[in-house]
């Protein structure tokens, strides 16, 4: 599993910054209505740039099976990230059609009801790690609302998966203070290290990358794996 995640990759520039930062994966984003969103001939080109350093994270909201299924045999993505209203019966359905494990994202107080044992399933399934965004009515993230990291201090014990990937809002001044707090096994940042929207500036993913090591480095219990 990753450790720090950078999305909204969009050339391979960026990508090679985020590799040379330290990061272990990069996200791309293919919802078209994201500032983000890259097409996925560029896709590839980024992911073949970087494939040897870091994990390559696909972004998909509520594109179809057929859709996921071209883009991740152009792109060859390591793990594919379900960041709309999908289900955990379509979640399987995808990691059965692509092989990938399955990062699941959830925004605000959905997470209990949302990822749950697949109980109509023949056999019972979990999603392999679960994302947690702020929420912000209307969007499917990328928004910079910070999640409540105070609600999510205890979901070791509260929630019935074992990897929680914490995003939403997260900058280089705020996240060791995120990692204290929630000890999460990954964080994910998108516009707290851009310049500008899909733009990455190189300081702030050098410092991101910084910051977690560092607070990772100084927690007194270490990470679920």
């Amino acid at each position: 599993m990753f450790q720090i995640k950078v999305c909204g990759i969009r050339t391979v520039a960026d990508a090679q910054v985020t590799a040379a930062a330290g990061a272990d994966a990069l996200g791309l984003n293919f919802y078209v209505q994201s500032k983000r969103y890259v097409e996925s001939a560029v896709a590839g080109e980024i992911a073949d740039a970087v494939r040897d350093r870091v994990s390559i994270v696909a972004l998909m909201v509520n594109h179809s099976l057929a859709e996921i299924r071209e883009i991740t045999t152009r792109v060859r993505p390591d793990w594919i990230q379900l960041h709309g209203d999908e289900t955990c019966e379509f979640a399987h359905a995808v990691f059965e059609e692509t092989g990938c494990p399955i990062l699941m994202a959830c925004r605000g107080a959905i997470v209990a009801e949302k990822i749950r044992l697949n109980e109509s399933a023949k056999t019972p399934w979990q999603v392999d790690a679960v994302l947690m965004d702020g929420l912000q009515p209307g969007s499917y993230g990328g928004t910079g609302v910070v999640a409540n990291w105070d609600a999510l201090a205890d979901w070791h014990n509260r929630f019935d998966f074992n990897k929680l990937v914490l995003a939403g809002g997260l900058r280089p001044d705020n996240v060791a203070q995120a990692i204290r707090t929630v000890r999460p096994t990954a964080v994910d940042v998108a516009g707290g290290v851009e310049r500008e929207p899909g733009i990455k500036d190189p300081e702030l993913v050098a410092q991101f990358v910084a910051q977690v090591k560092s607070a990772c480095g100084n927690l007194s219990h270490p990470q679920p794996d």
